[in-house]
């Protein structure tokens, strides 16, 4: 018979799947939770578009000790004109969470976690609000979106502006160059992955084509995704690398700013 102490181990090891995928740096083998109103797509698993729309709740099976996190979500799929070569999409960026002090069960496919949240107590507003998942029907079909937790407990507030303005180009964002510029290499704590698949099928003819709306007001975009593809950068999927790791500088922002925006408006 196995003790009870180690059979709830067992059991957190056997539910607790949630990793960064396979060659995505900064990399992590701790468990990120990521729940959306009582679903909890953990280690690569395929969830509707639909379920990722709202922002979800994020926490980890043991309580953090840091005073100050980030998260950081990145679509590590999006196309381009040069199919199968894929660039990267920043969807989130959230600082100034704290870990709660008690733990909430949640509900995952595989059983019930408890599970200390990250919370915004102090309503710090996001460096990139959260916009959803929606793949669209070019090469790949299926797209990565990978969550990492950042410890910021001891950032200087210039690092902070870095990561502000690293968050201004979204397109081609690489979350390992704009967390070294930012001086938090190594603090990568904990790490998720889950994919969103367009049904399809492909339509690579649709590159740069297609109507839509967008907007982008203090880094929080809108969208209304109607068609089109993406026709902006080739990068390599998680190592694609931004000029000077989001950088925006006179006139290059208001260009970087419309790349964004196309970005949105074609729904990845």
């Amino acid at each position: 018979m196995v003790p009870g102490s180690l059979a709830g181990l067992l059991a957190v090891a056997t539910l607790a799947l949630a990793r960064t995928p396979a060659g995505f740096q900064p990399a992590s083998n701790v468990d990120l939770i990521v729940e959306y109103n009582g679903v909890t797509p953990l280690n690569g698993v395929v969830v509707p578009r639909n379920t990722t729309i709202s922002r979800p709740r994020i926490g980890t099976l043991v309580r953090l000790t840091g005073t100050s996190y980030a998260v950081l979500m990145i679509d590590l799929d999006i196309p381009t004109n040069t199919p199968p070569a894929t660039n990267t999409l920043l969807h989130w960026m959230q600082t100034g969470l704290t870990p709660a002090t008690t733990a909430t069960r949640i509900n995952t496919a595989s059983g019930t976690l408890n599970v200390f949240l990250l919370e915004n107590s102090t309503n710090t507003a996001p460096i990139q609000a959260y916009f959803g998942p929606n793949p669209p029907a070019r090469t790949p079909l299926s797209h990565r979106y990978t969550q990492i937790l950042v410890e910021t407990s001891d950032v200087d507030p210039e690092d902070i502006t870095v990561l502000r303005t690293a968050a201004a180009t979204i397109v081609g964002f690489n979350a390992s160059a704009v967390l070294t510029t930012a001086d938090l290499e190594g603090k990568v704590v904990a790490g998720n992955s889950f994919n969103v698949t367009n049904p399809g099928p492909v339509n690579d003819t649709a590159a740069g084509g297609g109507g839509g709306t967008a907007s982008t007001t203090s880094g929080s975009p809108t969208s209304s995704p109607t068609g089109g593809g993406f026709t902006t950068g080739t990068g390599s999927g998680a190592n694609a690398t931004p000029s000077s790791a989001g950088a925006i500088q006179g006139s290059g922002g208001l260009l970087f700013g419309a790349v964004a925006a196309g970005a949105i408006f074609l729904g990845l």
